[in-house]
Order: C-alpha cells, then structure tokens, then sequence
C-alpha cells in the first residue's frame, strides 16, 4: 500500500491479485469461508451483459467499462474506473436511442432522459434511476478526490446499468 490507500504497482507485483481483495469471501457450504479467486471475480463481472439489440457501439463501451473491472483483480481502483466509466456508457446509450428516434437536436445527458421519457422509453419508475445515474456521471466526470468503490458495488453498477440500456434499445 502506498500513501494513497491502494497497490503501488510495480514489475514484480503487477500479475498478483490486489492484497485488499484477500478481505472478500464467498460462503461454501463444505469448505466455509473460501478466498474469492480471480475466476470468481471474472464469473461474476461477465453474468451481466447488453441484448444483441444493443447498437455495436454501447456494446464496445460496455465492454471496456466490464473489462476494467474484471482486471480490478489485479488493481483494486479499476472496480471504481471501470463503475464511472459505465456512467458515460449510459449517456451514449441514451444519446443513441435519442438519435435512432430521429431527436437530434438535444444537447444534454438531463434533456435526453427526460425525452426518453416523454416517448414513454423510459418508465417513469425508471426516471430516478436515470437522473441518479446523470449525476454520478457528474460527479465521477469532475472529481477532487479518488474515490474507491467496492467490488460489490461496482458489481451492483455493472447489474443495474445493464438492465436500464437494455430496457431502452427493447423493441428497438
């Protein structure tokens, strides 16, 4: 650890599983408390994922956002690069949908939800969700500190933003 509070890597330790992660268990039933490994890590990252009616496009963003977390193994900060990188993954599947309805004119990540809404895109229970998602989009975007975002957490992310850009490109 370093004075920032995470792995300093270096070219001996760049390939080992992040020391902070030795915390994290899952529960077997014979075995009890069991280390998650790498694989589990990786399993677990990969469940969640975008429809084939995903444009291309998101699906690559996506992918980088899933892959920075899944090496978050390596590197405990990528859960949280990765969790603030799926924000603006949000924004450009919102930005697409918007242009694949022919509304082009919109300038902000605000306007574009709430059209997405008046097309009935997105759910009013879903409103919320999107507003919150716009302002850590925000807030990751103009940072004055490093934040660090747990494993499950960034999980969580990964779960929730998987399901609401897929509930935009449904029937697309």
């Amino acid at each position: 650890m370093t004075q920032h509070g995470f792995k300093e890597i270096s070219a001996s330790n760049w390939l080992e599983q992040d020391p902070v992660l030795k915390g994290f268990v899952r529960f077997d039933p014979n075995l009890g408390s069991v280390q998650l490994s790498g694989d589990d890590w990786a399993a677990a990252f990969l469940e969640p994922s975008l429809d084939p009616v995903v444009p291309d496009e998101i699906q690559g963003l996506f992918e980088v956002a899933r892959g920075a977390m899944i090496y978050g193994n390596f590197f405990y900060p990528l859960f949280t690069l990765g969790a603030e990188q799926l924000y603006r993954v949000a924004e450009a599947a919102v930005k697409q949908k918007c242009a694949q309805m022919g509304e082009v004119s919109l300038r902000s990540f605000y306007s574009r939800i709430n059209w997405l809404h008046e097309e009935s895109v997105i759910l009013s229970s879903d409103v919320p969700r999107w507003h919150a998602v716009r302002k850590l989009r925000n807030y990751a975007s103009h940072p004055n500190w490093q934040q660090i975002m747990a494993p499950g957490n960034a999980l969580g992310k990964l779960e929730t933003l998987s399901d609401l850009i897929n509930h935009i490109f449904e029937g697309a």
